[in-house]
């Protein structure tokens, strides 16, 4: 008995110490056999280790550098076991997997056998290896249902081709294109159960390294879950096989993340399809899995390129890399082009394509164009008139446009070429009363070609211009700012007509010129106006054929003297006679000139005030010596001279002062008679 302790303890260490140096080398993954049986018949099935894990785990990089080394000396240490490793924060079918039918809580988690036992969590490399190397084992030792699964994986050649295989109305300038993401999938399950058996299959796509996501080790991660292939129940009543033929290609499925990225990617030498029957009678834990490498140094893949008119084609591209064909250049118009790819991967073994086969579109000459502006034969034309057409073309190319215009008779000149667009501007105006040929030739992308006819039109007369309205400062205004410019409006009957002015413009009747032959429709006078004067001023419009229009004479006031408004007088209207009274008084002047006012008391006597502002208020004292109704009367006076509406305010004195304070006095006198100190202190 102690012979034997002693012995499994060696082989613990052994195991310790092979598997430690394996933390310090990133082996690459060896896959030489497609399929890896386990050598050592005890167990009783090959275990499924499914592996979560995100792209921000920092442990989870300790777990999958385990399952890497594991899996790299899977037949040294008959290990049994396949792994997939779902990336549930990139890929919805992973999330769906892992999350809402294995239930994980935590990354990264391990579920082996469907959930019959799991590891959670991962400290280091050494620590995962040893914890997962037990949980296989103990995994491949359980009672499962006897069932054989097998698996065949053949990688097809060049599918997806563009255009599709008979497909008709092809552009000419289309370019060949295919790829090689597609293969054939068999699997095959048998029962050799007697009674019957329910299960679930699942059959899925694996990169064996993953070209979207590495570890937090920096690599890739390792038979990382793309899609299923297949995912549903498969059920026996008293044994039996069930198989199916699957074809998978990249370009038709994607991970259905926001927005889903495609497959398209894959490579046959990278991908492994692993399929796994899981016992619905059972928790839904594995019975079986195996697995199948679709390929082992068969990438790059090199293309032969077959394409022309006949049936087979021939050969135009040996050993090419790409997978598009440009044929350099546009192909025939309603014609059946042929055409094949036949693949080549690196071991030298080539895969005969399909002949597919497709049909150029046909091409039509663009419409001849119609509608012309101005109408055919028109007259009277505006001189600065676009010319215009409707055209286009049945195939919906896109057409451009030659432009043939000129006088007379004869056939147009060409002026311009390859024209965009079914409207025309010329440079510069038409001559008056000529008349002008013109055609358009519509051409598609392609060469194809319409000529329209030749149309015709004639232009207006020339008129005068229309007299000049319109006058700032309107006329007979007053009160005009010396700073102001003057403007009118001026037009022509004749649309594009350019008009041109002369102003005349002074202080005397008729104005001088003061502008000629000037383009705008203003005129600034700076230093020519003066306050308080009166100007004159008429416009004479000019067009380019020297036609010309006299307006109405105009005139103006700058600035006229406006006298001050009736003022307001302020203070007392009754009072004591002998006792000095203060009266205020405002007045406002329209030109801000400064304004004075003269005040006649009412009692013979009167006054004038200094100058003040414009609205500024003023003062003025004053004391009637006898009792009496007085009227105080004042007129504002500006610094032009002119004077204002007068303003008056009644103001009654009723007694003498004198007369009021008789008893007031006498007791006074009285009391300094008797009390001479008070004298002194009154300063008396």
């Amino acid at each position: 008995m102690k012979k034997k302790i002693i012995g499994i303890l060696i082989c613990i260490i052994m195991f310790s110490t092979v598997a430690g140096a394996f933390s310090h080398v990133n082996l690459p993954l060896e896959l030489k056999d497609n399929k890896i049986e386990s050598t050592d018949r005890s167990y009783t099935h090959h275990v499924l280790g499914e592996y979560g894990t995100m792209t921000t785990c920092v442990p989870c990089k300790y777990a999958h550098r385990a399952l890497k080394y594991l899996w790299q000396n899977r037949t040294n240490w008959d290990l049994p076991f396949y792994y997939i490793t779902y990336v549930y924060d990139k890929n919805n079918w992973s999330y769906q997997r892992v999350k809402n039918e294995l239930d994980l809580q935590a990354s990264p988690t391990l579920f082996w056998d469907g959930g019959w036992k799991k590891d959670v969590g991962a400290t280091a490399v050494e620590t995962e290896m040893t914890r997962y190397n037990t949980s296989i084992r103990a995994a491949a030792a359980r009672n499962v249902k006897d069932i054989d699964l097998s698996l065949d994986v053949e990688w097809l050649g060049a599918v997806n081709e563009v255009p599709n295989n008979g497909s008709t109305g092809v552009p000419v300038e289309q370019i060949m294109r295919w790829n090689n993401s597609e293969f054939k999938i068999d699997v095959e399950v048998v029962c050799n159960e007697t009674g019957s058996y329910n299960g679930h299959l699942h059959v899925q796509v694996t990169e064996v390294e993953s070209e979207w996501y590495n570890d937090k080790f920096g690599d890739p991660e390792t038979f990382e879950f793309k899609d299923y292939a297949y995912n549903g129940d498969v059920s026996f009543s008293g044994g039996g096989t069930w198989s199916k033929t699957i074809f998978w290609d990249g370009c038709d499925h994607h991970d259905k993340d926001n927005p889903p990225r495609y497959f398209n990617h894959v490579k046959q030498d990278n991908i492994m399809v692993i399929a796994t029957i899981f016992n619905e009678d059972n928790n839904n834990y594995v019975d079986e899995t195996t697995g199948f490498l679709a390929g082992s140094g068969t990438d790059p893949k090199l293309y032969d390129v077959y394409f022309g008119t006949t049936n087979p084609p021939p050969k135009k591209l040996s050993n090419y890399s790409q997978t598009a064909y440009p044929y350099g250049d546009l192909l025939d118009f309603d014609t059946t082009y042929f055409w094949r790819i036949d693949t080549w991967n690196a071991q030298g073994v080539k895969t005969e394509g399909p002949t597919w086969h497709f049909t150029t579109r046909g091409n039509d000459p663009p419409i001849e164009p119609y509608d012309p502006s101005p109408g055919n034969g028109s007259t009277g034309i505006s001189i600065d008139t676009n010319l215009s057409w409707k055209s286009g073309d049945p195939d919906f190319d896109t057409v451009t446009y030659d432009i043939y215009l000129g006088e007379g008779l004869d056939d147009p000149p060409l002026i311009k070429s390859n024209h965009n667009s079914t409207t025309y501007n010329p440079t510069g105006n038409f001559d008056f009363l000529k008349r002008y040929r013109w055609k358009i030739v519509a051409r598609d992308l392609y060469g194809y070609e319409t000529v329209g006819d030749t149309w015709t039109f004639k232009t207006e007369e020339n008129k005068p211009p229309y007299e000049p309205t319109d006058p700032d400062p309107e006329d007979g205004q007053n009160n005009v700012n010396i700073e102001t410019n003057i403007s009118w409006t001026g037009e022509d009957p004749n649309s594009g007509d350019t008009v041109k002015y002369d102003v005349y413009f002074g202080v005397t009747n008729p104005p001088t010129q003061k502008s000629y032959n000037q383009t705008g429709d203003s005129y600034n006078p700076t230093g020519d106006l003066q306050e308080y004067q009166q100007y004159f001023w008429y416009i004479v419009s000019w067009d380019e054929e020297g036609l010309t229009t006299k307006g109405p004479l105009w005139s103006f006031n700058t600035s006229t003297h406006i006298e001050p408004t009736k003022p307001i007088i302020d203070g007392p209207t009754k009072g004591t006679a002998g006792i000095e009274y203060e009266y205020t008084f405002v007045s406002t002047d329209e030109n801000n000139d400064n304004i004075r006012y003269h005040i006649n008391w009412g009692d013979g006597t009167s006054e004038v005030t200094d100058w003040h502002e414009s609205g500024e208020v003023a003062s003025a004292n004053h004391t009637w010596e006898d009792e009496g109704i007085y009227t105080i009367k004042v007129t504002p006076e500006d610094e032009s001279g002119l004077t204002g509406e007068k303003a008056d305010l009644k103001v009654k004195m009723p007694r003498n002062k004198a007369i009021n304070n008789f008893v007031f006095y006498n007791i006074l006198e009285r009391l300094l008679h008797r009390f001479p100190f008070m004298r002194q202190i009154l300063g008396l």
